[in-house]
């Protein structure tokens, strides 16, 4: 699960499967393997909003895209990166 803190300190909000759906779709047909996956990530590592997304259809589809839970602790990382970035602002 994503961190506790690290959804607050985002403001991140639950996604329904029927807002993940078009994402899901996008990548079942354009990355073939969970390596392929984790690198879509870099391209949206500052995005937590479409981390979050990713991270729903990483926990919805997690029979096929996900059934190791790797991805989603993939993203997780990416997300707590990101809020203690915040942070660190914060108090500076």
């Amino acid at each position: 699960m994503i961190n506790r803190s690290t959804v607050k300190a985002l403001g991140l909000k639950p996604v329904t499967r029927t807002m993940c759906y078009d994402l899901y779709i996008k990548i079942n047909s354009e990355f073939k393997t969970s390596e392929a996956i984790k690198e879509s990530v870099s391209w949206w590592q500052n995005d937590c909003e479409k981390l979050n997304t990713l991270w729903w259809v990483l926990n919805y589809y997690s029979d096929l895209l996900d059934p190791d839970r790797n991805l989603r602790a993939f993203v997780e990382r990416y997300l707590d990166s990101l809020a203690k970035e915040k942070d660190d602002v914060a108090q500076t």
